[in-house]
């Protein structure tokens, strides 16, 4: 019988340990299911009319809750824009979080131009570059969003990428025609949110390190 060297268990041990988000590192693996709760998104305003949870009907169907965003298209509630300051106002760089990916649906009459959108305390951020179109009656859709420079549009004066994604900001989630603000457009529309996952690239990457040291032991086995 083969004895397989320490250092391969050791290896591959190492990989699947570093490829499983730690508790700590909030955004990475985060997925917020809206169920029971908005799992802190919010309006500017809080009024049920035009921010709520719906019990059934998400994406899994009978039983699945989703939260819905109305906008009017007048006065405070004339966007369907939403953000979240709590879990996922983390250290990007850190997590690895390279996309944010969620399932969207468009119960209203009018096309939304879905965007995601970073925004610090001073209104500066990032937006995405190019829109998620979703088209009336088109029913649930998965959109992922980059969250790389590459893909996302400057608003206001920021100096380094990698500085902003490390110093906290809120993500927001809105219906713009162009990337000229992080405010959102006024329109007559709601909007259905569910499952929103931050999707580390790392993990990936130690995955495929998996999967190498499985090849590596297979062929000293056969060696």
């Amino acid at each position: 019988m083969k004895i397989i060297p320490r250092k391969f268990i050791l290896a591959a041990f190492a990989l699947f340990h570093f490829s499983i988000p730690f508790a700590g590192a909030i955004t990475v693996g985060t997925i917020d299911t809206f169920s029971g709760s908005l799992d802190n998104w919010q309006k500017g305003q809080g009024d049920p009319t035009y921010l709520s949870v719906v019990p059934d009907g998400g994406p899994a169907g009978v039983g699945d809750s989703y939260m819905q965003s109305v906008a009017d298209g007048t006065g405070s509630f004339s966007r369907l824009t939403v953000f979240n300051v709590s879990q996922w106002d983390s250290n990007y760089i850190t997590d690895g979080v390279t996309s944010i990916r969620m399932d969207l649906l468009n119960s209203g009459s009018s096309a939304l131009q879905i965007r995601l959108g970073l925004r610090d305390g001073a209104g500066l951020g990032y937006i995405s570059s190019t829109p998620y179109v979703l088209g009336v009656g088109t029913g649930w859709q998965t959109a992922e969003f980059l969250v790389t420079e590459e893909a996302l549009t400057t608003v206001g004066q920021i100096d380094n990428f990698s500085s902003f994604l490390s110093s906290g900001f809120a993500l927001r989630i809105l219906h713009a025609t162009s990337t000229a603000s992080l405010s959102g457009d006024p329109v007559v529309g709601t909007l259905g949110v569910d499952n929103v996952t931050a999707v580390p690239e790392p993990r990936a990457m130690a995955l495929l390190l998996v999967g190498v040291a499985i090849l590596a032991l297979k062929k000293h086995r056969q060696g």
